[in-house]
């Protein structure tokens, strides 16, 4: 495998990463409040916050490195789990440009991860 090919198990790990993207803030949100109410230390509830926030982070990461029409194709495929059917005939965003974003932010997520 070379350098900038990844294995279809990787990209499918990294695309459900993006898609929880939004799931994993809230659950960090919740998590500090619960936190912030607590008196006492919860070692779960710690080792869960650093996990969600790493992987916020390395998400983060990725989405600054997109230019801004990308981070729109961004949202429209991995925030609402819009098809490129759907982006092509509603938001006028042809095929190639939807899996380039696709395969970009995978690409550059593997990277954050160290895969790359």
């Amino acid at each position: 495998m070379s350098s900038n090919k990844l294995a279809l198990e990787s990209k499918k790990y990294y695309e459900r990463e993006f898609r929880q993207y939004w799931k994993n803030k809230q659950k960090l949100s919740n998590l500090l409040n619960k936190k912030q109410k607590s008196l006492e230390n919860d070692y779960t509830s710690s080792r869960s916050i650093i996990y969600l926030q790493e992987h916020i982070d390395n998400i983060e990461a990725v989405i600054s490195r997109l230019k801004p029409f990308e981070k729109e194709v961004f949202n429209l495929i991995f925030k609402e789990n819009l098809d490129w059917r759907y982006c092509k005939t509603e938001k006028s965003i042809d095929k190639s440009t939807y899996y380039k974003v696709f395969n970009k932010s995978i690409y550059l997520l593997a990277e954050e991860y160290g895969e790359i």
